[in-house]
């Protein structure tokens, strides 16, 4: 990995703490990290101890910001880049209830290749192929319903998913069969008008579904809240 610029966010409780990331993504971890990304001003959390699951956690800025928002949570972190994970444990290893794992989620449980992406930038790394092969690494998959299932979950408060394009593979994953616990808001990055499209054609009745950020013309993210 590239040489790691390193920086000290103070939190809102007054702590410090040290977080590394490369230099050529600090334009995607500042913006997390800021809340651009996933503003919480129209999240609904009821819970004094709420439950967040964090897939695709890279360098731990979503942790961080989530963390330093709601105090009082639990936070599943999910990140399969061995190299990214080995940061992220440095970077939130003095966060209390944050729970980590070195495994991607998906729609499916098994080894796959995890297709790094161009300039081997991390936010790029996806289970899905590129055109042309830019190396990889293999991964531990796992899926939302084995999550609810280990943990002994009956709620989510707050689900986040930044994993690079298999987004819609897990939702669809989650609702194609009856479910028995509950997902009160979802921040899902989508990659593709499609994506976009399909989402609100498919979870509108059970879900207001908020654009909150858009990077482009085709990505950005989108908040889902139960209805």
């Amino acid at each position: 990995m590239e040489h790691l610029e390193t920086i000290e966010i103070t939190l809102k409780n007054k702590s410090k703490i040290r977080f590394q990331y490369p230099r050529a993504e600090k334009e995607m971890i500042f913006s997390v990290l800021q809340g651009n990304d996933y503003p919480l001003s129209n999240v609904k959390i009821k819970s004094r101890n709420p439950i967040i699951l964090d897939l695709g956690s890279n360098f731990g800025s979503s942790i961080v910001y989530f963390r330093d928002n709601y105090p009082n949570s639990t936070i599943y972190g999910y990140e399969p880049s061995r190299d990214t994970y080995a940061v992220l444990e440095k970077n939130v290893e003095e966060l209390r209830n944050v729970h980590l794992n070195n495994i991607a989620v998906w729609n499916q449980n098994g080894k796959f290749k995890l297709n790094y992406g161009p300039e081997k930038r991390t936010g790029s790394f996806t289970l899905k192929k590129w055109d042309e092969d830019l190396g990889g690494e293999d991964v531990q998959t796992t899926t939302i319903r084995e999550i609810v299932d280990h943990h002994n979950l009956e709620s989510i408060d707050l689900l986040k998913m930044d994993i690079e394009a298999v987004e819609l593979d897990v939702l669809f994953d989650i609702f194609s069969n009856p479910i028995d616990f509950t997902i009160h808001n979802i921040f899902i990055e989508y990659h593709g008008i499609f994506v976009l499209n399909e989402i609100r054609k498919t979870f509108s009745a059970l879900y207001e579904i908020m654009e909150c950020n858009s990077f482009s013309g085709s990505q950005g993210v989108v908040l889902m809240v139960l209805r």
